[in-house]
């Protein structure tokens, strides 16, 4: 099966807004398991987050808006300072275009995705498309808490390292990575190299962690704010688009049918298709909770365990 396909033998419109916010096909409704008490995390006036520092990683460009891109733009518009680390180079993911192509249209296309969503700066590894479980994992943690260190980054947006069913090796390898990057660059004893050229110990406060399968989903967040800018970061990613509006097509001429949506116009037609299958997909998980639009996490924050015993008996030095 191609990394883009979804479309099967039970194709139909309805197949099209199913929840399927990343590239596997659709599951279940109800496939996400939410046991846990959820938090609504809603838009906040002001500027309540100035100062602080988030990252998106992930493996592929269109992961960034598709997965997060809604929550990004909202905390980025409440003060944050946002960085893109996309892990791999995307050679594998375009429609009718050679590798070399790929990367090269890919790569424009991540740019053009983070300036939507008000990205400071852009961090390519490059890493093989399809191939990072063959990566060393020592390396890419490595590259990851140079960078947790450089950035100060308070907040960070992944993949679940604990997401079940997780068939693309890309998605679980950089969701590991990241796992360990958060709490070992805060070790004094971890490269200390870095520390002889400036950097200091740092350590990730916040998670939030999606997954393309089920999870235990513990925080809902309100994006009916930044839906469409959100939507413009999807459609960014033009030459992903493309490929899934292609395979849409493909997939529906085997069976002699077509949608009109998504015929002509390239652009109207990944205009058509986001809506169909993206924004339809986070309509739906906004409304158990009253939300226009939502996008769900597995929300780990900051260690709070100790902080009224300190309020009670700390001293001044």
């Amino acid at each position: 099966m191609q990394r883009r396909q979804f479309l099967g033998s039970t194709l139909s419109a309805s197949v099209l807004g199913a929840e399927a916010a990343g590239q596997t096909p659709p599951r279940p409704a109800g496939d996400i398991t939410t046991a846990a008490e959820v938090t609504i995390e809603r838009p906040q006036s002001g500027k309540p987050h100035a100062g602080k520092v988030l990252a998106t990683i992930a493996p592929h460009s269109d992961d960034h808006s598709i997965l997060s891109g809604g929550t990004i733009a909202k905390l980025i518009a409440e003060g944050y300072t946002g960085y893109l680390i996309r892990t791999s180079n995307d050679e594998m993911d375009s429609y009718d275009m050679t590798k070399g192509q790929t990367v090269a249209a890919n790569e424009t296309d991540n740019q053009r995705m983070a300036d939507v969503l008000g990205i400071k700066q852009v961090f390519d590894l490059n890493y093989r498309n399809h191939s990072m479980d063959d990566v060393s994992k020592v390396e890419l943690r490595a590259r990851l808490i140079f960078l947790i260190r450089l950035l100060k980054i308070d907040t960070i947006f992944s993949y679940d390292p604990w997401g079940h069913y997780e068939e693309n090796p890309d998605h679980y390898i950089t969701a590991q990575g990241v796992e360990a990057a958060c709490w070992m660059a805060g070790g004094h004893l971890d490269f200390p190299e870095h520390f002889a050229a400036g950097l200091e110990p740092h350590m990730v406060r916040e998670k939030y962690y999606y997954a393309r399968g089920p999870q235990l989903v513990n925080r809902v967040v309100d994006i009916s704010g930044t839906i469409d800018q959100k939507m413009k970061a999807i459609r960014a990613n033009r030459t992903m688009l493309a490929h899934m509006v292609g395979e849409a097509r493909d997939e529906l001429a085997k069976r002699k049918l077509k949608l009109p949506e998504l015929e002509g116009d390239t652009d109207q037609a990944i205009a058509a298709y986001a809506d169909l299958r993206f924004r339809t997909a986070f309509a739906r998980r906004g409304e158990p909770y009253g939300l226009a639009y939502a996008e769900q996490y597995h929300y780990i924050g900051p260690d709070t365990s100790l902080d009224a015993y300190v309020e009670r008996n700390a001293v001044p030095l």
